[in-house]
């Protein structure tokens, strides 16, 4: 049990950090990073990087997009150009 609790631990902590690098807005993934040399993504550096949900899928693994943040991300995008 105790493995179970300090990994669950770990968990938590990191959720607030992944959080403050991604927002959403009127279905855009803004992600807080800059793009390196070697074309990955360091997150946290204060740049910003903005992915439609089409785009984040193939930048998932570089930017640590979640299918959470594209599906919401889509979903605003209906409702956006509904109106």
């Amino acid at each position: 049990m105790r493995g179970v609790a300090a990994h669950r631990s770990a968990i938590m902590d990191t959720l607030p950090a992944m959080s403050e690098n991604f927002r959403i807005e009127r279905g855009w993934i803004i992600v807080n990073g800059t793009r390196q040399d070697d074309g990955s993504i360091e997150l946290g550096t204060g740049g910003e990087m903005r992915f439609s949900p089409f785009d984040a899928i193939s930048e998932r693994g570089s930017a640590h997009i979640t299918w959470g943040h594209i599906f919401t991300a889509s979903v605003q995008r209906l409702a956006f150009w509904r109106r």
